[in-house]
């Protein structure tokens, strides 16, 4: 048995005690336990065998816990999808994976054309009220027979985890993570946060994104803690929440930290909450020292991929040194920063982010996609940052988002970080788009917080605020204003898309 289905059983086994907060009710362990060998059962029922590809599309919420941790501790490979994904990517991802089955919410059934999925054998709707896992309806595909599988034990190579990457190009790439590598994370995770079972944390990004599956999820079901869920987040909710169950610490995105910030109303904070952990995107600087001058609580600026099972590095929680501006110290990996000319970069030198350890994969999934990121037992991230004397790590940016103009390299985080320091704009991102002159020139695009006010004044507020502060050929030529920018299901700004879009619509 791996260590991670191991500790998994090994909490399922605790004292009768409350484990999960979910639509205004506590469900205890026992229940838990109880929920999760009945979907065992039903696995068990339908043939699924150890490996097979299991896809499960469900919002935030009880039964995905359930269903996840009985997955894992099958032996199951579970193929998280967001639950709003369009058919054709529905479609894409479970023929891509080969699933062998699925557990779907009913509004997601229709979206299923089972015809297109030869592996599927059966498809499990969730329904929107569900009192517990016996209520689960399970609806066989074809008309196959399938011998009873026993449970087993998964070994440590056995992959637990399969997601697909957003690329920036082409298909996205499959990441398969084994229970040895999900644990190694999760075991740092533990350490650097110093979780244990007094511990209550407050789980609102989306289950489906690797982020809140091992940092949120696994980490504090197998240091013991309780976990308090909600399908999204919600301001209005968010501080009575954490009054209400005395929540200890939070994992959130640079997102839902500026909401915060904008409040009105001044809270009450506990005393319990120990700190807010921020990842998924870069946290500005200006929004963490507001955070935490308003509300007197910790920011945690961390670093994580999918290719590392999330987590790669992370400041040290109070009274450690926290460094504004970088992601903190590697956590479980080895990490360097390589040049352009393919040397290890010199300290506080700019160069592409490699890592290797046990938690991070050698290869993806399928062929030979991404092979060029994996070279030398190293993994090229493609982020760019640098390291500083005390070996702090600073992200700068993207290094296929990094804008050409005549030669010189800008990093779009580095302008947005500007921008975003004026109090009227909302959200900010930079790319470069073609130039016949310089090969691309710098355009912004933001959100403004009031579209009431004068839009003239505030372009000539941004161009002198990056004048004082940028160096000329890094100041955006355009600032243009938009409803939304294109994000990611954590918040992650997806400037690629931006950038499709803008020259699509034959904007150059």
């Amino acid at each position: 048995m791996s260590e991670l289905s191991r500790k998994i059983e090994t909490r399922l086994t605790g004292n009768e005690e409350n484990a999960v907060f979910y639509n205004e009710k506590w469900v205890g362990i026992r229940n838990l336990q109880s929920d999760v060998m009945e979907i065992k059962r039903l696995l068990s029922e339908h043939g699924v065998k150890p490996g097979d590809k299991i896809l499960l599309a469900k919002e935030n919420s009880y039964i995905f816990i359930a269903i996840y941790l009985a997955l894992i501790q099958f032996g199951a490979t579970v193929v998280p999808v967001n639950p709003s994904m369009p058919k054709p990517e529905l479609m894409k991802v479970g023929s891509r994976a080969q699933v062998t089955g699925a557990f779907v919410s009913q509004e997601i059934v229709e979206r299923m054309d089972v015809e297109q999925l030869s592996t599927l054998r059966f498809m499990v709707t969730i329904p929107s009220k569900l009192g517990n896992a016996s209520e689960l309806v399970v609806n066989t595909v074809g008309s196959a027979v399938h011998e009873i599988t026993t449970v087993q034990e998964p070994g440590e190579e056995e992959t637990a985890i399969l997601l697909f990457t957003s690329g920036t190009t082409g298909l996205p790439k499959g990441v398969k993570l084994s229970h040895q590598q999900v644990f190694a994370t999760v075991s740092q995770v533990i350490r650097t946060h110093m979780l244990d079972q007094k511990d209550i944390s407050y789980c609102f990004l989306p289950l489906f994104h690797i982020n809140a599956q091992v940092v949120a999820l696994l980490s504090t079901v197998i240091s013991g803690g309780k976990l308090v869920v909600e399908e999204k987040f919600s301001a209005s909710r968010f501080w009575n929440t954490v009054n209400q169950h005395q929540v200890t610490w939070v994992s959130a995105v640079p997102t839902v930290i500026g909401i915060l910030i904008k409040g009105e109303n001044t809270p009450q904070v506990p005393a319990s909450l120990r700190f807010v952990r921020s990842a998924s995107a870069p946290l500005p600087m200006l929004t963490g020292k507001r955070f935490e001058s308003r509300f007197g609580v910790p920011i945690i600026e961390s670093y994580g991929i999918t290719e590392a099972a999330s987590q790669v590095c992370v400041n040290p929680l109070p009274p450690g040194k926290r460094k504004v501006g970088s992601v903190g110290l590697p956590a479980g990996v080895h990490l360097k920063i390589v040049a352009d000319d393919g040397r290890q970069a010199n300290t506080g030198e700019t160069g592409e982010i490699a890592i290797q350890g046990e938690s991070v994969i050698r290869h993806y999934a399928y062929g030979d996609e991404g092979k060029d990121s994996f070279q030398d037992g190293w993994f090229y991230t493609g982020d760019l940052g640098y390291v500083d004397e005390d070996g702090y790590v600073f992200i700068t940016g993207r290094k296929k988002e990094m804008i050409n103009r005549a030669g010189q390299k800008i990093s779009p985080r580095e302008v947005e970080d500007v921008i975003s320091q004026h109090d009227e704009v909302k959200s900010v991102a930079v790319i470069g788009l073609p130039d016949e002159l310089y090969g691309e020139r710098v355009v912004a695009y933001l959100v403004p917080e009031s579209w009431a006010k004068d839009k003239e004044e505030l372009v000539q507020a941004l161009h002198s605020l990056c004048k004082n502060s940028l160096s000329a050929y890094k100041c955006p030529e355009e600032f243009n204003f938009v409803e939304a920018i294109p994000a990611g299901p954590t918040g992650k700004v997806q400037r690629h898309r931006l950038r499709e879009e803008v020259l699509a619509l034959g904007f150059r």
